[in-house]
């Protein structure tokens, strides 16, 4: 992604954030992705790491209208999605499964998963220490991590 549309991607996740009533904290970082594919409208996330402790974590997704998170799984992270605001579609191992605010579900190591919001949408997600090497994707093109290219 270029610097100008990680900006720009940035300014609409955190508008997203605040309009779920959510403010990042001094210490707070929102990271954008686009799965190393370029098409952050339809493939991508913006993420909020707040904690990462030995025992847990706890992050802030972002889902803008039409995005869709890929189809992974990780080995050692068990996760626990609360959706704050929006519907999420989220499909679990093939099953698929709508979910409104106050919605959670939680699920284990191994399970595949996917997710997506017609309207955009704000997750919580609580897991396991995050390791983040622990993602691997039913498309193994992707990468988790953007690349910025240069001007």
């Amino acid at each position: 992604m270029k610097q100008t549309e990680i900006d720009q991607a940035r300014a609409e996740s955190l508008a997203m954030l605040a309009d779920a009533g959510i403010t990042l904290g001094p210490s707070e970082e929102l990271e954008i992705t686009d799965f190393g594919k370029g098409e952050y409208a339809t493939l991508g996330l913006g993420l909020v790491i707040r904690l990462n402790e030995p025992e847990y974590a706890s992050k802030w997704l972002t889902v803008a209208p039409g995005q869709v998170c890929p189809n992974h799984y990780h080995k050692i992270i068990k996760e626990t999605f609360l959706i704050i605001k929006g519907e999420v579609r989220m499909v679990l191992n093939g099953v698929d499964r709508l979910m409104t605010p106050g919605d959670k579900c939680t699920f284990g190591p191994g399970t595949w998963h996917r997710f997506t919001s017609e309207k955009g949408a704000v997750i919580e997600e609580i897991t396991t220490r995050q390791v983040a090497t622990d993602n691997y994707f039913e498309d193994t093109s992707i990468e988790r991590y953007v690349k910025v290219e240069k001007a």
